[in-house]
């Protein structure tokens, strides 16, 4: 059993997210309560009987992501022995990924979450950009598209998400064109303001440069560590191969477009066999659906998934005692 863990990012929280954790297990109350700590708030509160507006706020979203994601993943661990072999993170989630491979102190990157959310909420305020999703159409139409009105305007593609949606991101009259020649092509454009949990900002784009100095700052003060397994960054879909790349894929992470699909095909040729969403939600098991229908993903949040999950993980312990007695 080779295992991929995948980890969510920003728009998988909701309102009693890791509840089931928070009420069981002593570890995970732990968790949370370091993380509390340190954003100087009360997550858990949030989390179990915040409001969905307040918690979808960048600067909110991001930690308690990272947080029900990290208590996820350790909790799953606990009870299996079993760490990944491979780990994706979608954008925010590469964040959780390096946690949860040891390259980065998970107080450290709920600190550096929390400023990253302030700072991304700053485009929102600012106007700096708007985004949305294209489905229906494939990689190559959209392309064309997006060269075609960036002659005169600028739009860009800003996550590759599965071979018929991606996400967009640009001025909003680009956008406006962009929409009705997606349409006109049989596809379809959903804004980010009409998607209560998304943030509608041009985030993974040209357009965040100007939070670049202010990253680069918050990054220089972390520290980074050998990842315990592999891990397939997003933000060029490559793995990582040395630690000394880590700032700077953490730096050009909002300028860059998500590369899901590129990444999952990295590991898919590795021959990983399990895939294992990690976080809130079921957003990447589902995405990863529409990669390729023929891969079963379980999600640690789906209890059904996740008794599923355990049950594999045990009788491949079993199996390999089996044949260490032999």
């Amino acid at each position: 059993m080779t295992i991929c863990a995948l980890f969510p990012g920003q728009g998988s929280q909701y309102i009693g997210m890791c509840s089931d954790l928070l009420n069981n297990e002593p570890e995970a109350m732990l968790i949370f309560a370091e993380a509390s700590e340190v954003v100087g708030f009360d997550l858990r509160t949030l989390i179990l009987a915040g409001s969905l507006e307040q918690l979808t706020q960048s600067e909110y979203a991001q930690p308690a992501v990272l947080t029900a994601s990290y208590a996820r993943f350790d909790s799953f661990v606990r009870r299996t022995g079993i760490t990944p072999d491979y780990a994706i993170g979608h954008s925010l989630g590469e964040i959780a990924a390096l946690v949860a491979a040891g390259a980065l102190k998970f107080g450290d990157a709920v600190r550096f979450t929390a400023a990253r959310g302030a700072l991304m909420h700053q485009a929102i305020q600012e106007q700096k950009g708007r985004a949305g999703i294209v489905v229906d159409m494939s990689q190559a139409e959209l392309e064309s598209i997006v060269t075609n009105i960036r002659e005169t305007h600028y739009v860009t593609i800003s996550g590759y998400n599965s071979p018929n949606q991606f996400v967009v991101a640009g001025e909003a009259i680009g956008l406006r064109l962009l929409d009705d020649i997606v349409d006109r092509a049989g596809g379809e454009f959903i804004p980010f303001r009409m998607m209560p949990m998304k943030a509608d900002a041009p985030y993974h784009s040209e357009l965040m440069q100007f939070i670049q100095p202010e990253m680069e700052a918050m990054v220089s003060k972390l520290s980074f560590f050998t990842p315990e397994f592999s891990i397939c960054s997003t933000v060029n879909g490559k793995f990582i191969r040395e630690t000394e790349e880590i700032p700077r894929l953490l730096t050009d992470q909002l300028l860059q477009p998500i590369h899901w699909i590129q990444a999952l095909a990295q590991v898919q040729r590795m021959g990983a066999t399990t895939w294992m969403d990690v976080g809130p939600s079921q957003s990447v098991r589902n995405m990863l659906a529409e990669y390729d229908t023929s891969i079963i993903a379980y999600s640690l949040d789906d209890p059904h998934d996740h008794s599923k999950l355990l049950e594999i993980c045990k009788a491949e312990i079993q199996t390999y005692r089996g044949g260490e007695a032999r």
